[in-house]
């Protein structure tokens, strides 16, 4: 289905749940996981925690860092950090408790600009 292969960089404050998220990731055709220090990434993918204190801390240091685009995978979504997701142009939100391979994967190839652009209230549901 998706011919570009493509390189993501997992984010998280919770080293479980990053490496659940790593091991579903790796396990996509097409995408391939950095290590951690390793060059820059097409795709940057924030996970979100339940009780990460400072997530919107966090999502907004990364967009404002200009780095890749950016994937939040968010357990629960509260005001704070649904206006930070609107204010710093995150590509795509995926629930965690609805997370599916096949969700998460077109979420990392429309990041990476594979996909025709869905709106972000499109992706929230």
């Amino acid at each position: 289905m998706f011919e570009k292969r493509i390189t993501v960089s997992v984010h998280a404050d919770d080293e479980l749940g990053r490496h659940r998220l790593v091991r579903q990731l790796r396990a996509l055709p097409g995408i391939r996981v950095a290590r951690r220090g390793e060059g820059s990434a097409a795709v940057d993918v924030l996970v979100m925690g339940r009780h990460d204190r400072d997530a919107p801390g966090t999502l907004r240091r990364m967009a404002r860092a200009d780095r890749a685009p950016l994937v939040v995978v968010a357990d629960e979504l509260g005001e704070t950090e649904l206006m930070a997701v609107a204010e710093y142009g995150v590509r795509s939100v995926l629930h965690g408790h609805r997370l599916t391979p096949g969700r998460l994967q077109r979420a990392v190839h429309n990041a990476a600009g594979c996909c025709p652009r869905v709106p972000i209230s499109a992706a929230l549901v």
